[in-house]
């Protein structure tokens, strides 16, 4: 801006201000700010002029300052914080020539030229305390960066391509990044498929360096454009003894038969070269029998199947537990429906919330958590809706007695629950708190499971028994449906995968005692000492197959001795007559009394009992003790004994093949879903759904 303009403009704000009355005027001119980058633009300047005659700063100088309390003569640069001079005489000019010039104002940046920044991170003291330190780092302009850095933010936050063409993020860059170039939503689709082709290639060079087997799990899902997909997720302990889990595979198929579903995931391993595979775990369906059964096939002609993959096959621990939970619950399903119908009342709608909460404040209930809903499918989901409103029962009492539309909804069901229902819900929870808990035990995918598999499935058959002589008939009743579903999958001692026995066996705090222990005290003799005799001879065979894929410490010395016999002194000849030696060597052939490095680790003492033990990291420190059974426990302490990491990824893919987008083709969204889980650091699932009690909360505040 000129200082003509200036002039104008305070000679059109002199008058304005002579005036009886306030008036507005505006004036437009198009001044040119040039910077070294060249960027033009212009701006339409308004002199307005508010009650009382004070003049407003309009002049685009004041864009880049700000004014400083106390001093009227000068302004401050918000980018270098120097005080320019901007007395009325003076105008705004040299305020302008600053901006020109400022080195600390973005838009006058080289695209080559570091900013410094402090980043936050955690600092562990030499005196074991935590402590966050600020640290210096370099930052550049970089488009490319960016872009890459977009597309994470795209994929992981589950965000429409068309995000990156919309004001409000557009608005967003202008401000924080000038001279960033936000991409169309045709180039960053391009973008998010090029990473997802990226982190595919790393990965694959990944697993041909792997010396680890891997653990699938598989499982299926129907869209909303009813399109079939298959999801197939690997499991394995890398060399620094990090579990990981990850989805390799999320494509559509035919259908989902069992030939189907094999093929498809014969299809993923050979185009990932995966084909050290020791299980597979899959639901409890006729299908999954026969994909596993096609697949043992294919994994027999492989280089690395384990003892002709007979141990192929894992059934998900979760949905068993699932069918014996529903078989249990035929006996209260009548008064568990009528909870249910309860808790929908009351959460259908703001003023039914609010008389439910009126009834909670009659009853003098201090509780800040409300009921929630659970979906019918799932009882883990039911089990936190009985538990949430057997806190409220006296509110739903309150509700029957003096809401009637509230009665007259739940009759639809039978009406509402009336003492009865609610006691037997209260008997039948701490029942099903054990399967809750269970569940969650072994069905993460972030820590090893196999070690607390055995303890828990055995402790719930334990349970069982116990309630089967129990004094309530609900419950006995209870216990003889789930006794009845869990002794179709765990009864028989032929169909049991022994490897869950070998993981637990693995666990240094517990071994073979331990094992045999469990077995004695869940079958009956006979089958007890059939089950141990299994487990033994499967440990031994285990051992001995991966003892012999690496050269036994013995051929490894003769082998040295022979090669080095060859050079300039070599090593010492043994002493002695040939009688001598072929004695020794007879010995050595014949002498069963040797102890294997699996009778060493059977015989040594447990490992004690902490609340921090670590079973990956105490197994990471055990190279020169045990390196075969190192490298047996890597392997099988990686199995996952539940198909929820392959599940898991179904809420993703619902999200990402919503209503909107169904335009996706099937490779773009195994890109997104895959890209997501291998580029995701949290590791945790996207809450769709708000917290409904912090939003109570700030409404209320």
């Amino acid at each position: 801006m000129t200082g003509e303009n200036i002039d104008e403009i305070e000679m059109l704000s002199s008058s304005a201000e002579s005036s009886k009355e306030p008036k507005t005027s505006k004036v437009v001119e198009t001044p040119t700010i040039n910077t070294k980058n060249k960027r033009k633009g212009k701006k339409i300047v308004e002199v307005v002029e508010a009650k009382g005659g004070k003049k407003k700063k309009t002049s685009s100088a004041w864009d880049h300052f700000k004014a400083i309390d106390g001093d009227k003569e000068h302004a401050e640069c918000i980018y270098c914080a120097r005080k320019i001079s901007c007395a009325s005489a003076n105008g705004t000019n040299a305020m302008k020539r600053h901006t020109e010039r400022c080195k600390k104002a973005p838009f006058n940046l080289e695209k080559t030229q570091t900013i410094l920044y402090f980043e936050s991170k955690t600092k562990c003291n030499a005196d074991g305390t935590i402590e966050t330190v600020s640290v210096p780092k370099l930052w550049r302009f970089d488009q490319e960066k960016i872009r890459e850095a977009l597309a994470k933010m795209v994929i992981l936050d589950e965000l429409p391509f068309s995000f990156v063409e919309r004001e409000g993020f557009r608005m967003f860059c202008k401000i924080a990044i000038p001279d960033f170039i936000p991409p169309s939503h045709t180039s960053i689709t391009r973008d998010c498929y090029a990473l997802f082709m990226e982190k595919r290639r790393t990965l694959k060079n990944f697993f041909k360096n792997l010396s680890s087997r891997v653990c699938l799990t598989t499982d299926t899902w129907t869209s909303a454009q009813n399109l079939s997909y298959m999801c197939l997720t690997a499991h394995f302990i890398d060399d620094t003894w990090k579990l990981h889990k990850m989805i390799i595979n999320f494509c559509p198929i035919a259908g989902h038969s069992g030939e189907l579903i094999g093929r498809a995931v014969e299809k993923c391993l050979l185009e990932w070269g995966l084909k050290r595979i020791l299980t597979v775990t899959v639901d409890n369906a006729s299908s999954n029998d026969l994909a596993v059964k096609y697949l043992k096939q294919i994994v027999n002609l492989w280089d690395g199947s384990v003892l002709d993959a007979q141990f192929l096959h894992m059934r998900c621990a979760a949905h068993i537990l699932n069918l014996v939970v529903k078989d249990g619950l035929k006996d209260v399903d009548n008064s568990v429906m009528k909870v249910r119908a309860a808790v929908k009342y009351v959460r259908s709608s703001p003023a039914r919330l609010q008389k439910f909460r009126s009834c909670i404040e009659e009853e003098n209930i201090n509780n800040k958590s409300l009921v929630c809903l659970d979906i019918e499918t799932r009882w883990n989901s039911t089990y936190c809706m009985l538990k949430s409103a057997l806190v409220f029962i006296k509110a739903f009492k309150n509700m029957k007695t003096k809401c009637i539309p509230y009665t007259k909804e739940l009759r639809k069901v039978g009406g509402p629950p009336d003492d009865e229902d609610w006691d037997k819900v209260t008997a039948f929870l701490p029942f099903l708190e054990i399967f809750y808990e269970a569940t969650l035990s072994f069905s993460g995918s972030r820590y090893v499971t196999g070690n607390n598999f055995v303890e828990e499935i055995f402790d719930i058959g334990y349970t069982i028994n116990r309630y089967l002589d129990d004094s309530n008939v609900g419950l006995k009743s209870m216990a003889r449906q789930m006794k009845m579903k869990f002794d179709k999958y765990w009864a028989n001692v032929n169909n049991v995968n022994v490897l869950m026995f070998i993981a637990l066996v693995l666990d240094p705090r517990h071994k073979l005692r331990y094992v045999e222990w469990i077995v004695r005290r869940s079958y009956d003799p006979s089958n007890s000492f059939a089950l141990c005799h299994r487990i033994k001879e499967t440990l031994t065979s285990l051992f001995e197959f991966y003892a012999s894929s690496q050269p036994l410490a013995s051929q490894m010395k003769s082998s040295s001795i022979e090669s080095s016999g060859h050079g300039d002194g070599g090593i010492r000849k043994l002493k002695g007559t040939n009688l001598r030696k072929d004695f020794v060597n007879e010995v050595e052939l014949f002498d069963t009394s040797e102890t294997t490095e699996l009778d060493k680790y059977l015989g040594d003492k447990c490992v004690r009992e902490t609340d921090d033990f670590d079973i990956l990291s105490w197994w990471s420190m055990q190279t020169m003790n045990y390196p075969i059974l190192m490298r047996m426990a890597r392997d099988v302490l990686a199995i996952p004994f539940s198909t929820v990491a392959s599940e898991s990824a179904f809420s993703t893919g619902g999200r990402v093949l919503d209503s909107f987008h169904t335009s996706l083709t099937p490779r773009l969204v195994e890109a997104l879903i895959c890209t997501q889980d291998w580029i995701r650091a949290s590791h945790n699932t996207i809450m769709v759904e708000e917290n409904l009690l912090a939003l109570e909360n700030m409404e209320e505040g």
